[in-house]
């Protein structure tokens, strides 16, 4: 949550010792500088201090949308506020933006309600198909999802995850991008059709949390991407590459790890690509193909002859080589759960 008061009351959440999380919103308003202009609200700490807690984010981050944050998304002062999809226009395209996360312990207190303040939460079954089908519908160039879910410290996907979040990529009017996040470890990366899926980007910037250093090879670093798109004539936009890039120190101060570090990680990703299950309608792991600069990079078919940057980073880009012999022990211990 965003406040600048210390007087909130905390929310125990039905636990013994629990985490209750607060920023201040001149921290947040750094990140709107630095650039990063949409936001999802939706995790298991959005409910920290209860409905006033809410409130203040809400507040907070709707003075930030009068300047340089052009969205957030995932709680509200009701249900059809918080599945409400987000348009970000962006360079003549419209990308619409959902977003949905866990509640803690499934409280219903902190699930958004037809009159409610609250969260549109992950593991309810009618959230979740209320904020796909809203996403899905809502006219767009581009659809984003971001979902705050999974089981902390594990690297590989649960079957729900895999089984829920293809669905919604795999449909007519799917969703072009999924983005998960919460189990503070990265996840396989995949392709359904032309969607994308990060199951898990890991930590970014989590300050006081445990140096991740130490942790292995398979969970030891967090991840950023970029994703090249490119309009066809239909004006709808199209996923063409995509770019990981390990990072490391996000405990303190967030930095990219060196080429080779980095590379090593990038093989450790591709390792966790080739386990997830097969899919009868063609989803099937990214595997990246480390570059000199440390990054991965994955281009989709024909991307080297589109034009201007897509073409120039693609350009003579060829599948992964095998993992190392060197790292198979490594990353297949670091990443055996």
């Amino acid at each position: 949550m965003v406040t600048d008061r210390n007087n909130l009351k905390r929310d125990t959440k039905g636990q013994r010792g629990p985490f209750n999380f607060r920023s201040h919103p001149n921290g947040i308003q750094h990140l709107v500088d630095r650039g990063f202009n949409v936001f999802s609200l939706a995790n298991n700490h959005s409910m920290d201090y209860g409905r006033p807690g809410l409130k203040e984010t809400l507040r907070h981050v709707a003075k930030l949308k009068q300047g340089k944050l052009k969205a957030y998304a995932g709680i509200g002062m009701n249900r059809d506020e918080a599945s409400e999809p987000q348009i970000v226009n962006a360079k003549g395209s419209k990308v619409a933006f959902a977003a949905i996360g866990i509640v803690t312990n499934n409280l219903p207190r902190h699930r958004a309600g037809e009159k409610k303040p609250g969260q549109i939460a992950y593991r309810f079954d009618s959230d979740f198909e209320l904020s796909t089908k809203r996403l899905a519908e809502t006219p767009g160039d581009y659809h984003m999802l971001s979902i705050h879910y999974g089981v902390e410290g594990r690297v590989r996907a649960d079957a729900r995850q895999i089984k829920e979040w293809r669905r919604v990529a795999a449909q007519q009017k799917g969703i072009d991008l999924i983005v998960g996040h919460h189990a503070h470890v990265v996840r396989a990366v995949e392709r359904a059709g032309d969607s994308v899926i990060f199951y898990g980007l890991g930590n970014f910037l989590h300050h006081g949390t445990a140096n991740m250093g130490g942790k292995g090879i398979c969970k030891d670093f967090g991840l950023m991407a970029r994703v090249h798109l490119l309009r066809g004539k239909d004006g709808k936009l199209r996923t063409r590459a995509v770019e990981a890039i390990p990072v490391t120190k996000m405990h303190i101060r967030t930095e990219r790890l060196p080429p080779n570090r980095s590379r090593d990680r990038i093989h450790a990703l591709n390792y966790l690509a080739s386990l997830l299950p097969s899919d009868s309608n063609g989803a099937t792991g990214i595997r990246f193909t480390p570059q000199k600069n440390g990054t991965g990079l994955y281009c989709f078919e024909g991307a080297a002859n589109d034009a201007g940057s897509i073409g120039a980073l693609c350009h003579g880009w060829k599948a992964p080589p095998a993992v190392p012999a060197r790292l198979r022990g490594q990353i297949s211990r670091s990443c055996a759960r």
